[in-house]
Protein backbone atom coordinates (compact mmCIF):
# COMPACT_ATOMS: atom_id res chain seq x y z
CA UNK A 1 0.00 0.00 0.00
CA UNK A 2 0.94 3.43 -1.12
CA UNK A 3 1.69 6.08 1.64
CA UNK A 4 0.46 9.81 1.57
CA UNK A 5 3.84 11.22 0.27
CA UNK A 6 4.27 8.40 -2.77
CA UNK A 7 0.47 9.22 -3.86
CA UNK A 8 1.61 13.14 -3.90
CA UNK A 9 4.54 12.45 -5.47
CA UNK A 10 3.21 9.82 -8.74
CA UNK A 11 0.65 13.01 -9.11
CA UNK A 12 2.95 15.84 -8.95
CA UNK A 13 4.48 13.40 -11.78
CA UNK A 14 1.73 13.06 -14.06
CA UNK A 15 0.77 16.77 -13.50
CA UNK A 16 4.36 17.77 -15.16
CA UNK A 17 4.10 15.36 -18.28
CA UNK A 18 0.66 17.01 -18.95
CA UNK A 19 2.16 20.66 -18.38
CA UNK A 20 4.91 19.49 -20.52
CA UNK A 21 3.10 17.74 -23.84
CA UNK A 22 0.96 20.69 -23.19
CA UNK A 23 3.93 23.30 -24.09
CA UNK A 24 5.35 20.91 -26.42
CA UNK A 25 1.86 21.22 -28.41
CA UNK A 26 2.39 25.45 -28.48
CA UNK A 27 2.93 26.15 -32.01
CA UNK A 28 3.70 29.85 -32.85
CA UNK A 29 0.90 31.82 -34.70
CA UNK A 30 1.58 34.53 -37.42
CA UNK A 31 -0.84 37.15 -37.58
CA UNK A 32 -1.62 39.09 -40.83
CA UNK A 33 0.24 42.34 -41.68
CA UNK A 34 -3.07 43.74 -42.89
CA UNK A 35 -2.38 47.25 -43.12
CA UNK A 36 -4.12 50.72 -45.45
CA UNK A 37 -2.90 50.83 -49.35
CA UNK A 38 -1.98 54.44 -49.96
CA UNK A 39 -1.88 56.08 -53.16
CA UNK A 40 -1.39 60.08 -53.47
CA UNK A 41 -2.12 60.26 -49.79
CA UNK A 42 -5.11 58.48 -49.88
CA UNK A 43 -6.24 55.45 -48.66
CA UNK A 44 -8.12 52.90 -51.55
CA UNK A 45 -7.33 49.30 -50.09
CA UNK A 46 -6.22 46.82 -47.67
CA UNK A 47 -2.71 44.87 -48.26
CA UNK A 48 -0.62 42.28 -46.46
CA UNK A 49 2.18 40.42 -46.53
CA UNK A 50 5.12 41.57 -48.76
CA UNK A 51 3.62 44.78 -49.88
CA UNK A 52 2.70 45.69 -46.09
CA UNK A 53 6.43 45.24 -44.97
CA UNK A 54 7.13 47.68 -47.81
CA UNK A 55 5.07 50.13 -45.74
CA UNK A 56 6.32 48.89 -42.47
CA UNK A 57 10.07 49.36 -43.48
CA UNK A 58 9.13 53.24 -45.05
CA UNK A 59 7.41 54.16 -42.20
CA UNK A 60 9.97 53.06 -39.16
CA UNK A 61 12.76 54.61 -41.05
CA UNK A 62 10.82 57.89 -41.28
CA UNK A 63 9.57 57.29 -37.60
CA UNK A 64 11.75 59.27 -34.34
CA UNK A 65 11.74 56.90 -31.59
CA UNK A 66 9.75 58.13 -27.83
CA UNK A 67 7.94 61.39 -29.99
CA UNK A 68 4.46 59.93 -30.64
CA UNK A 69 2.74 58.18 -27.81
CA UNK A 70 0.72 56.23 -30.02
CA UNK A 71 3.86 53.97 -30.62
CA UNK A 72 6.12 52.11 -28.09
CA UNK A 73 9.18 52.59 -26.98
CA UNK A 74 10.76 49.98 -29.75
CA UNK A 75 9.13 51.54 -32.93
CA UNK A 76 11.54 53.80 -34.95
CA UNK A 77 14.72 54.89 -35.38
CA UNK A 78 17.22 56.68 -33.69
CA UNK A 79 18.65 59.28 -36.22
CA UNK A 80 18.24 62.53 -34.89
CA UNK A 81 21.05 61.59 -32.40
CA UNK A 82 23.42 62.09 -35.02
CA UNK A 83 22.10 65.85 -35.88
CA UNK A 84 25.64 67.32 -35.28
CA UNK A 85 27.81 64.57 -35.18
CA UNK A 86 30.89 64.18 -37.66
CA UNK A 87 30.41 62.05 -40.54
CA UNK A 88 32.86 59.40 -39.86
CA UNK A 89 31.39 58.79 -36.68
CA UNK A 90 27.87 58.90 -38.64
CA UNK A 91 28.63 56.34 -40.95
CA UNK A 92 29.58 54.20 -37.70
CA UNK A 93 25.81 54.55 -36.20
CA UNK A 94 23.68 54.81 -39.18
CA UNK A 95 24.06 51.67 -39.59
CA UNK A 96 23.69 50.34 -36.09
CA UNK A 97 20.77 52.48 -35.44
CA UNK A 98 19.23 51.49 -39.01
CA UNK A 99 19.69 47.98 -38.61
CA UNK A 100 18.07 48.10 -34.70
CA UNK A 101 15.31 50.40 -35.83
CA UNK A 102 13.87 47.28 -38.60
CA UNK A 103 15.43 44.65 -36.26
CA UNK A 104 12.45 45.60 -33.69
CA UNK A 105 9.76 44.17 -36.19
CA UNK A 106 9.48 40.80 -35.15
CA UNK A 107 8.50 39.71 -39.32
CA UNK A 108 12.37 41.11 -39.91
CA UNK A 109 14.52 38.43 -40.21
CA UNK A 110 17.22 40.51 -41.24
CA UNK A 111 18.68 43.85 -41.97
CA UNK A 112 21.85 44.34 -44.49
CA UNK A 113 23.16 47.76 -45.46
CA UNK A 114 25.02 47.96 -48.31
CA UNK A 115 26.50 51.07 -48.89
CA UNK A 116 26.84 54.26 -46.55
CA UNK A 117 27.79 57.61 -48.88
CA UNK A 118 27.97 60.83 -48.04
CA UNK A 119 25.64 62.76 -50.33
CA UNK A 120 26.27 66.29 -49.37
CA UNK A 121 27.65 68.72 -46.75
CA UNK A 122 25.19 67.71 -44.21
CA UNK A 123 23.19 64.41 -45.54
CA UNK A 124 24.24 60.78 -45.51
CA UNK A 125 22.66 58.28 -47.92
CA UNK A 126 21.69 54.47 -46.35
CA UNK A 127 20.72 52.05 -48.70
CA UNK A 128 20.39 47.98 -48.02
CA UNK A 129 17.63 45.17 -47.64
CA UNK A 130 15.16 43.95 -45.00
CA UNK A 131 15.20 40.51 -44.88
CA UNK A 132 11.57 39.62 -43.66
CA UNK A 133 9.50 36.73 -43.49
CA UNK A 134 7.90 37.69 -46.43
CA UNK A 135 10.44 38.71 -48.74
CA UNK A 136 13.64 41.26 -48.95
CA UNK A 137 12.78 44.88 -48.97
CA UNK A 138 15.00 47.02 -50.61
CA UNK A 139 15.31 50.33 -48.86
CA UNK A 140 17.50 53.86 -49.43
CA UNK A 141 17.25 56.48 -46.58
CA UNK A 142 18.99 60.09 -46.66
CA UNK A 143 20.18 60.71 -43.14
CA UNK A 144 20.18 64.40 -42.50
CA UNK A 145 23.07 65.77 -39.83
CA UNK A 146 20.91 68.78 -39.01
CA UNK A 147 18.01 69.47 -37.48
CA UNK A 148 15.54 70.79 -40.63
CA UNK A 149 12.64 71.20 -38.36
Amino acid sequence: MMNNDEIEEIEDESLEDEVDADVDEVEEETLPTLTFRVRNGRIVDMCDELEAMVQAVDKILKTERFVYPIYDDQYGNDLPELFGKDFDYAKVEVERMIVEALAADDRVNDVTISKIEQTDSTSLLVEGDCITVYGTVPFDSEVSLTDES
